[in-house]
């Protein structure tokens, strides 16, 4: 009976530590597929709490965004695209000069701290000159180690476990 009673903390620690060891990289992927006209702009948001994001650990993160070129020859040379993350505070997003390649960029810090804050970023892409295509965003977020006891302290934590029950049973017997 004890016996059994042991297996289950030891199973239930495990899904307990199983369950925190949120660590490395998280991805979001949005599929926007828009086309943005002269002066009009899209707008998305990035959620990563439903991939077992813990508010607070992301480190940095970076978000490429897949542009496509919508085959009108006369913009092409021209055309160009204002990229905007979270707040425009100038420390995200940028220009992208001829849109018909993959942008990347890092978030700033205040954007930083809003995904850190409530797990989500605003994008906002708007048409300066041109048109073209808005493939899919793609967010990418390294976060920080959450401590894991190694397997070894878990082991000898069940042995100890073991011993006890072992011993509590010699004394009734």
């Amino acid at each position: 009976m004890y016996f059994q009673w042991l297996k289950k903390i030891v199973i239930a620690a495990g899904f307990v530590l199983a369950a925190n060891a949120q660590a490395g990289l998280i991805t979001d992927v949005e599929t926007v597929n828009k086309t943005v006209s002269f002066g009009a702009s899209k707008s998305w948001t990035h959620n990563i709490l439903d991939q077992g994001f813990v508010l607070g650990t992301a480190q940095s993160a970076t978000l490429t965004i897949e542009f496509r070129d919508d085959k009108d020859p006369w913009y092409l040379p021209f055309e160009t695209a204002l990229v905007q993350i979270g707040l425009f505070d100038l420390q995200d997003g940028g220009l992208v000069l001829n849109p018909t390649v993959n942008w990347t960029g890092g978030l700033g810090l205040s954007s930083l701290v809003k995904l850190n804050a409530d797990g989500s970023i605003f994008i906002q892409v708007t048409s300066v000159l041109g048109d073209f295509v808005i493939g899919k965003s793609t967010l990418s977020v390294i976060t920080k180690e959450v401590s894991v006891p190694e397997s070894s302290n878990l082991i000898l934590f069940a042995l100890g476990l073991l011993g006890l029950v072992i011993a509590r049973r010699k004394v009734r017997a």
